[in-house]
């Protein structure tokens, strides 16, 4: 799948992140859905037809995690990659495989977001 018809939904708390992912995964070719919170991701989710959802896992109310999981009861075929400072902890490990496809470790290398959200699209698991 080319990046321009890449749909991607990006849902980051924080503003600078948020505007930093977007305009990196814009510049290559991809079209960006940002979200500022869980409960606005799953709104452009049923609203509007993604391929894959990005997300960061430390957000206040629905934390990345839960949207992974509320993600794939909506559009279980839609990958999604979490962001987190937090790679080792016990539930992003057993979610790894069910809810989420990839994790990202912050601070997120540009190329290594690029690279993830290429492969993860293409069915391929990026390297950990």
């Amino acid at each position: 799948m080319e990046p321009s018809r890449v749909r991607v939904l990006l849902v980051e708390d924080d503003e600078d992140n948020r505007e930093l992912m977007a305009e990196v995964l814009e510049a290559s070719g991809y079209e960006v859905f940002p979200a500022a919170s869980g409960q606005e991701g799953l709104r452009t989710l049923s609203e509007r037809q993604v391929d894959i959802v990005v997300t960061d896992v430390g957000m206040p109310g629905m934390g990345g995690l839960e949207l992974a999981r509320a993600s794939k009861a909506i559009a279980p075929a839609v990958p999604v990659v979490i962001v987190t400072g937090w790679a080792e902890r016990e539930d992003i490990t057993r979610a790894r495989g069910k809810e989420v496809d990839a994790v990202l470790v912050k601070p997120v290398d540009p190329d290594a977001l690029t690279g993830a959200v290429a492969e993860v699209v293409q069915g391929r698991r990026p390297s950990p």
